[in-house]
């Protein structure tokens, strides 16, 4: 019956499928702040001060709002938010982080170390179009040298990254150069990998891989607490 025509069936849609596409088009709605009897019962009923996400499955819930809690993670896969000063977004709760939470990413204790309140939105953390993070939060490199972390320091002048780098420079023929800010990579990057030939095709490639596994191994070391050696992210390169 819910076969297509042009297989012979009748084209019928699938119950299951319209009822989850109703499921989340009221997610959609709470999201939204949809103006609605039921948008409107819903948040002062059920939701009472705490956001979609936040809402723990209980057996005291209704068969709709069980199945809409059901489907969170398949509606968060389907969202893309937009940051910025006037976001009123849950700054913990919302999966606004490569479609998760950040409270499901760093546990409850980044609430208590960051001195926001639970109830932070994400225009709190942004100013002038720029994060603007409490100032106790920790700005020390993560590959233990004690140095600031900045953006030049941690390409290239960081020796875990540089270390990185001159073997990335060494397999693509390059030779080691004598600053290593992330101006003068720039600077070096507009200057030899510009065009189709082979190898300064390979040597974009290089930087943009470089860039990408050191800043991964950074936030490994960060908010996962493991570390691998500059030998190993080359590797990975």
């Amino acid at each position: 019956v819910c076969t297509p025509k042009a297989e012979g069936g009748l084209g019928i849609r699938r119950v299951g499928d319209c009822n989850k596409a109703a499921m989340l088009r009221l997610i959609w709605d709470l999201l939204k702040s949809r103006l609605s009897l039921w948008v409107r019962w819903s948040k002062a009923e059920i939701l009472k001060n705490c956001s979609l996400w936040q809402l723990e499955r209980k057996q005291a819930l209704s068969i709709t709002w069980k199945y809409i809690l059901d489907l969170r993670a398949q509606a968060s896969a389907n969202l893309v938010y937009s940051i910025g000063r006037e976001s009123t977004w849950s700054l913990w709760y919302e999966p606004w982080f490569q479609n998760t939470s950040l409270v499901s990413r760093l546990g409850h204790k980044v609430i208590y170390e960051s001195g926001l309140p639970r109830n932070a939105t994400l225009a709190m953390v942004i100013s002038d179009s720029a994060w603007s993070w409490p100032a106790n939060v920790r700005h020390q490199c993560p590959f233990n040298c004690r140095q600031d972390e900045s953006l030049n320091h941690l390409f290239f002048e960081c020796s875990f990254t540089k270390a990185v780098w001159v073997n990335v420079l060494k397999l693509n023929n390059c030779p080691t150069p004598t600053t290593w800010s992330w101006e003068s990579t720039a600077r070096w990057a507009l200057g030899r990998t510009k065009g189709n030939q082979f190898h300064r095709w390979m040597r974009r490639i290089g930087l943009t891989a470089s860039i990408y596994h050191c800043w991964r191994e950074r936030n490994n070391r960060v908010f996962r607490q493991t570390m691998a050696s500059p030998s190993r992210v080359v590797e990975c390169i």
